[in-house]
């Protein structure tokens, strides 16, 4: 190796000046581009990703599919949308980011937020969830047309999803609370009610963590504007009884997806297989929504917007608090992409169903 370094130095030494000259600003462009790979910096870039199809049937199979429902019905293609987010990142990906209209790039500070590991993490339990959920809604809603379907399911307790970097609960995400100093509770709401009460001091906590039950002291963190604060995101645990819910479904054990703002997509791709008939009619419908009742803020809706663009939806649904962004990307979209899909809002499922049936109408 030596030998090499030392004639590649001797030709170096023997070259024109001209050729020196040229050699040099290379090195020191490949210096340069090489240190901003290796360089860190504090922000994270939020990205367009890809469309995921979600429920396949006995009679309309699907290559991928989240759910599969046990039914002749046709499933129809409606979809959940996703992007990809980097924290942390170079800052040669920070300089091409600058160059895309389609690129989010906002500030990440690693003292207070989560890292891109513990999203995952997070996105995975999100995942999970969000398939039962829409599993519930759906059958819950299909069985009002027809009786035979049915489904039954028990609160199993309330999982972590996340754990913020200020918290002092001694809680780990993936972790099921089953109790909180000594009471038990039947939703999250009147476990926030016990835990309002709890400001001062240490108290127990019993939960599942890896399948044994394990004892832990947690404590509240008082925040600046916020108040005292366990510092955790929750979710309610909810158990299908397979056995006495019909049709059967199966869930797909190898997703790609993470995260929950699929999950209103799903429940209306479970509807549309269990009932008769299908609320697409052929049209690509893709989504943006959570599951529950009043549909909250959704992140990431610009670029979610400009995924469905390159993926030619037909129809694009998005929640109250989301539409005048989502309304403002599909407008610069127009150069960019040609969108044609047509863009509407919905509060709750219910009104999804509402609203596709009304343009199934026109």
């Amino acid at each position: 190796m030596k030998d090499v370094f030392r004639d590649l130095f001797q030709s170096f030494k023997k070259a024109s000046y001209k050729k020196k000259f040229l050699l040099s600003i290379f090195l020191l462009i490949y210096m340069l581009v090489l240190i901003s790979v290796l360089i860190k910096v504090n922000y994270q870039v939020t990205t367009p990703g890809a469309i995921t199809s979600t429920v396949s049937t006995t009679a309309d199979p699907k290559d991928y599919w989240v759910i599969k429902i046990q039914e002749e019905n046709l499933a129809g293609n409606i979809n959940t949308v996703g992007i990809y987010n980097h924290k942390r990142i170079s800052y040669f990906q920070y300089l091409i980011s600058k160059l895309s209209p389609r690129v989010k790039i906002s500030d990440y500070d690693p003292k207070t937020m989560l890292s891109e590991e513990e999203d995952v993490v997070r996105g995975v339990l999100q995942k999970d969830y969000s398939i039962i959920d829409a599993l519930i809604v759906a059958y819950e809603a299909a069985s009002l047309k027809d009786s035979s379907i049915h489904i039954e399911y028990k609160f199993q307790g309330l999982l972590v999803m996340a754990v913020m970097k200020h918290s002092e609960s001694n809680l780990l995400p993936g972790d099921l609370i089953k109790s909180i100093n000594g009471q038990s509770f039947k939703n999250i709401d009147e476990f926030r009610t016990i835990l309002s009460s709890l400001t001062e001091g240490e108290f127990p906590m019993i939960v599942i963590r890896e399948k044994e039950e394990v004892e832990i002291s947690s404590k509240m963190v008082f925040l600046e504007e916020q108040g005292y604060k366990l510092g955790v995101e929750l979710h309610e645990k909810i158990e299908i009884d397979k056995n006495l819910t019909k049709p059967a479904y199966i869930i797909n054990p190898n997703l790609s997806s993470i995260g929950s703002s699929g999950g209103a997509m799903m429940a209306l791709a479970v509807y549309n297989a269990l009932t008769e008939g299908d609320l697409t009619k052929g049209k690509v419908i893709i989504g943006t929504i959570n599951l529950d009742g009043s549909i909250g803020e959704i992140g990431g809706t610009a670029q979610k917007i400009a995924t469905a663009s390159m993926y030619g939806a037909d129809i694009f649904i998005v929640g109250k608090e989301n539409y005048d962004e989502a309304y403002a990307t599909y407008i610069q979209m127009k150069d960019l992409f040609k969108p044609n899909f047509k863009l509407i809002q919905a509060k709750n499922f219910q009104e999804m169903i509402t609203l596709l049936e009304a343009l199934n109408e026109d």
